[in-house]
């Protein structure tokens, strides 16, 4: 395996870590119910993926993935635009979820990037599955960010 492939694909397992961490400790700051376990699903799609890729790092072994097994999702951009704050012990869980929704949105943009210079089928196949369950991650936070703050309003 190319050695720029194996530092893409160490940059994304630590992506896909980072993740698991944020959604995993923004679960215990919310109250028990379906918000909880949104974040609490979040993070365990998060570790399938690291999972995934340290596969491929290991093994160099891609699955055959491709975006008909999954529904395209639409970017909501909610967060796009939004202001973030560095997260802190005492940042809020609006603070957080604008973070999450623009790391899912980098994450979305690096394996999509990463397709489009993909060597092969089953590498695109793999970045663009990727790509779209990133995208899918990113709906979530900002339909769970819509449905806490700007209801609200």
């Amino acid at each position: 395996m190319a050695n720029s492939l194996q530092q893409t694909l160490q940059t994304a397992i630590a992506r896909e870590a980072a993740a698991y961490e944020l959604y995993k400790s923004t679960a215990q700051l919310v109250a028990p119910g379906p918000a909880r376990e949104m974040l609490l699903a979040l993070a365990a799609q998060e570790q399938g993926h690291r999972t995934r890729l340290e596969h491929v790092l290991e093994r160099g072994a891609f699955e055959r993935l491709t975006l008909a097994q999954q529904e395209r999702v639409v970017d909501l951009k909610i967060t796009d635009y939004l202001v973030t704050a560095p997260l802190s012990a005492d940042a809020t869980l609006q603070d957080i979820l604008i973070v999450a929704g623009q790391r899912e949105a980098g994450s979305h943009a690096l394996y999509s990037a990463l397709a489009q210079v993909a060597e092969d089928d089953q590498t695109r196949s793999l970045f663009e599955f990727l790509a779209n369950e990133e995208l899918r991650h990113k709906q979530t936070v900002e339909k769970l960010y819509d449905e806490l703050f700007y209801s609200e309003n």
